[in-house]
């Protein structure tokens, strides 16, 4: 049954983020129209097995003109958000932050990295997160949880450190680290996961591991090297994902056309739907032979592993996501999110 369900309410965004692969789109970001998204909301509401709705995706939700009507619609479900959180003082209510229940905020470093990576100024950044907590006091609210998600690379690695002191004391309760999944050359120097042996950066997540038991805070880290498990989060938790445009994806990485870089080698990744709300019911489209088989496929691991393939240098297939060596579409082969290198909420 489907337990959880990521909507992406906008695509639009008010930031440039350097590694994000909206970079390569060449269409305007929209927003989900009323008439699907009041479609979908009932729907959700009606069903029994759907527990969590997740406002995020490519877009920034708070910029949606739907988005406190939809939270509001929402009672009855848990309601996350992910955002940049820039506009937590101009639109964070009261009513609101007894609805949401987990706030997941982006962090990608101090001063210096956040200008550089997302163009934030880190004291503007600051100010919204104690708004936050303000309110959550003013108002004796115990949610939203507030999480933050640091994007690891070279070059922002070790403000981790620094920023962990900061945070200790700004009620967090959770810190996911995942790793960068670069779209373009430069991002691909800048990766701290390896295939094989990686002592560098075991020692260093040993180092952040212990750090944060110091300051009180729950950490959870990714991967730092190639191991045989696959886990697919959207599949293992029931979930799926649907766009702006009112389409049903497996997942992030198929939410979009786009770019990324595995390993040093540049993959085309091509959207990939089950079909649209806007046609048919969710649950329906979630029960379809086409989408069952796909979850089956991937729960079991029937599928190749581009990663660790001794023929990896001299195969075509690895240049896109529309089909794998076994004729399966879409290829999932290659996805570090199944490697537990990069993390879906």
């Amino acid at each position: 049954m489907l337990d959880k369900v990521y909507l992406e309410i906008t695509e639009e965004c008010n930031l440039e983020c350097i590694n994000c692969f909206r970079k390569v789109w060449k269409r305007q970001a929209m927003e989900m129209d009323d008439p699907a998204l009041q479609k979908l909301i009932a729907e959700i509401n009606h069903s029994e097995s759907i527990q969590t709705v997740v406002l995020g995706g490519i877009g920034e939700p708070f910029l949606s003109g739907s988005f406190e009507k939809t939270v509001d619609q929402l009672r009855g479900k848990s309601v996350w958000v992910t955002t940049n959180g820039l506009h937590l003082r101009e639109k964070l209510t009261p009513v609101l932050i007894k609805n949401i229940d987990k706030l997941i905020v982006s962090a990608d470093g101090m001063e210096k990295n956040m200008l550089a990576i997302r163009g934030i100024q880190m004291d503007e950044w600051l100010q919204n997160i104690a708004h936050l907590n303000q309110l959550k006091k003013q108002h004796t609210s115990d949610t939203p949880a507030l999480e933050i998600q640091f994007v690891a690379s070279r070059q922002n690695i070790a403000d981790i450190f620094p920023l962990m002191d900061i945070l200790a004391g700004m009620n967090v309760h959770k810190i996911h680290i995942s790793h960068m999944l670069p779209v373009d050359d430069e991002g691909a120097g800048q990766i701290l996961y390896k295939r094989y042996e990686n002592r560098e950066t075991r020692e260093l997540f040993n180092k952040i591991r212990n750090y944060s038991f110091k300051k009180g805070l729950q950490v959870v880290l990714p991967e730092y090297e190639l191991r045989t498990e696959r886990h697919c989060a959207f599949v293992d938790n029931n979930a799926t994902y649907v766009t702006a445009q009112g389409l049903v994806v497996p997942c992030y990485r198929f939410s979009h056309d786009g770019r990324e870089y595995v390993f040093g080698r540049k993959k085309t990744i091509l959207q990939y739907s089950f079909g649209s709300v806007k046609e048919k019911a969710l649950n329906d489209i979630w029960e379809s032979l086409p989408y069952r088989s796909f979850r089956s496929r991937i729960y079991n691991n029937q599928y190749p592993s581009c990663t660790d393939c001794d023929l990896v240098e001299g195969c075509d297939l690895v240049n896109h996501t529309e089909f794998d060596c076994h004729g399966q579409n879409p290829s999932c082969s290659d996805c570090v999110w199944a490697r537990n290198f990069v993390f879906c909420h």
